[in-house]
């Protein structure tokens, strides 16, 4: 792999990339804009927030956006922007129900002063307390047993995937993209909740222990994911590309060890081009050819 950086945005967790936009949100899902089309070739370019908002009903369900997407699905003909998919992860590792392996679902919407999102729907894993399937121990969990959410635009499919242990490894689930129409009125959050299950499971395989993940995103059949922390020997920050089509680890990217210590995040592709942004909110371009 190949890394170096080609600007500097607004730091946080994940973000996504429609168009020309790049909305990368914090752990709160508050969310701020910027304009890619600034990017200036060989020049690390500060880019300029173009627009902030947050997430509709983030005092009720706060995502922490571990991992962000656009899906391909418009909640309306004429939108400008498909359903955007955000996952809760640990905002409520301390609750009662800590709302693990959840996502939500935004419609987004351009106005006149920026942009404004509207919950519609919610997705969870119906079996995460199987630890069979999930769960890292019979009696007990693993450090991470929230899981993050990447959507492929491509073939129609969600994948839920989660760390269990390092005996175990991390799982990864495919699942049917639930239609925004699916699901059963939640009571307590008053829209629609898509509940998958074990016998909604298309596929699911195991790869090499994931050292606390963070950002990822799926792009034409492979997972790019990132974690770790910074300046972690341990939990070192790297970045994972995943082939679910040979159901296997392609590529294992240490960037500790080439430098770059800061706590991985932001993944996503722009125009082909693989973009990483670490939690501090430097923009970097990525290659993995050669």
């Amino acid at each position: 792999m190949k890394i170096w950086q080609i600007g500097t945005i607004t730091g946080g967790q994940d973000g996504a990339i429609f168009g020309n936009e790049l909305f990368r949100f914090n752990h709160r899902g508050n969310c701020t804009v910027h304009d890619l089309t600034e990017l200036k070739e060989g020049e690390i370019t500060a880019l300029t927030p173009v627009a902030q908002f947050a997430l509709d009903r983030a005092e009720d369900i706060a995502p922490h956006c571990n991992t962000v997407a656009f899906g391909t699905e418009y909640f309306e003909a004429g939108d400008e922007f498909p359903l955007l998919y955000c996952n809760i992860y640990n905002n409520y590792k301390n609750c009662e129900d800590d709302l693990r392996g959840t996502c939500c679902v935004y419609r987004l919407q351009r106005t006149p002063d920026g942009f404004s999102s509207t919950l519609v729907q919610l997705i969870r894993v119906g079996f995460v307390n199987d630890p069979m399937l999930w769960r890292a121990y019979e009696d007990r969990d693993g450090v991470r047993p929230f899981g993050n959410f990447v959507i492929d635009c491509d073939g129609g499919y969600c994948y839920a995937y989660v760390m269990r242990n390092e005996e175990l490894g991390t799982r990864y689930f495919r699942f049917p993209l639930p239609s925004v129409k699916d699901g059963e009125i939640d009571p307590r959050f008053g829209v629609k909740c898509a509940v998958l299950q074990a016998c909604d499971v298309l596929d699911s395989f195991d790869c090499e222990y994931h050292r606390y993940i963070q950002g990822g995103i799926m792009y034409r059949g492979k997972i790019y994911s990132s974690e770790g922390f910074t300046d972690n020997e341990k939990n070192r920050p790297a970045i994972r590309v995943i082939d679910t089509v040979e159901k296997r680890q392609e590529e294992y990217c240490d960037l500790l060890s080439i430098g770059y210590n800061e706590e991985p995040e932001m993944i996503d592709f722009y125009r082909g081009r693989c973009l990483y942004s670490d939690a501090y909110g430097s923009l970097y371009e990525l290659s993995f050819e050669g």
